[in-house]
């Protein structure tokens, strides 16, 4: 059967990794040689949900877009891992050669100058041609909070375009979460379980990471309770209305949160990040995070009272 030419475009997990700034310490050996090893480069030219006035930019399906621009620079001879794209991407090849495959078998060979619209749900890979290094700039649109880049291990059975609804019916779904995305609150995580990449419909699960010295924009979840444990660090909690009040758990604690309490965690350490497991009972829990006014402003005309910021002693 003849092979068919479509515009596809080159980008992968752990490249999006180097982006968010995680490396590849979660990765395992069948998602193929590390980042490193593979001598790539990654650049972030610019991530926000804003324009260049300020404005923030439409929702994509109610929940707040994020355009993300990378500068990625592939070696001569290097054969990237297989991964696909959950999210809309395009860009341009700057320099260089590059072979884009797809496991349906079509294939693309791409010079410089050249703008393509990448597939999106589909599994490829890149091969950079030489005898100069490619340079590739991608620009990913993607709902605030998504990964934009996955590797193929992580779809079941190596199918991402199946069905959500198909995935949770009757089959067991492994993530291996490579990247960080930044949640609405203000931290990064990793997804682990969502309505997105599982097929869950009334469950959540994320690994989240606060820098030392970090504190999450405070916030309630609307519509779920989270449980979470403490994997690594020592933790501050204000909740309440006013984030008045307190709480300190340290590394193999467990916290219950009711459903619409406004809290903010702060971690306590200068050196040493703390991390968390968070589970929800909701699927798409991004979509349903609500940030607080910040301390002494009204959240709104049904606002009561005003509040001091809290302090971190």
């Amino acid at each position: 059967m003849k092979r068919k030419s479509k515009p596809v475009l080159l980008a992968l997990a752990f490249l999006a990794a180097w982006a968010g700034g995680t490396g590849m310490e979660n990765a395992r050996a069948d998602d193929g040689p590390s980042a490193a090893a593979l001598g790539l480069k990654v650049e972030t030219l610019s991530r926000s949900d804003r324009s260049w006035n300020g404005d923030l930019l439409p929702k994509l399906n109610n929940v707040q877009a994020e355009v993300t621009v990378l500068r990625i620079t592939v070696p001569a001879g290097v054969t990237l891992p297989r991964h696909f794209h959950p999210v809309i991407n395009a860009g341009v090849l700057l320099q260089g050669r590059l072979r884009v495959e797809s496991d349906d078998g079509a294939s693309q060979s791409l010079q410089p100058g050249q703008a393509l619209i990448e597939m999106v749900n589909k599994v490829h890979r890149g091969v950079s041609l030489g005898p100069e290094p490619a340079v590739v700039v991608v620009v990913y649109v993607a709902p605030k909070g998504s990964p934009i880049t996955v590797p193929a291990a992580s779809a079941p059975n190596g199918n991402p375009h199946k069905a959500a609804d198909e995935k949770a019916a009757d089959e067991i779904v492994t993530v291996r979460p490579l990247t960080t995305v930044n949640s609405q609150q203000g931290l990064k995580q990793f997804v682990g379980i969502s309505g997105a990449n599982s097929g869950a419909r009334g469950l959540s699960m994320n690994r989240v990471v606060i820098p030392p010295g970090g504190q999450a924009a405070a916030h309630r979840h609307v519509g779920s309770e989270s449980a979470i444990f403490l994997l690594a660090g020592r933790v501050k909690t204000f909740y309440g209305p006013c984030l008045e009040r307190s709480v300190i758990n340290q590394t193999g604690d467990f916290l219950f949160i009711p459903e619409g309490v406004i809290h903010m965690p702060v971690n306590l350490s200068a050196s040493e990040a703390a991390i968390a497991i968070v589970a929800r009972n909701d699927a798409n829990e991004q979509e349903h995070v609500e940030l607080h006014a910040p301390a002494g402003k009204t959240a709104g005309p049904a606002a009561a009272t005003t509040c001091a910021a809290p302090s971190h002693e």
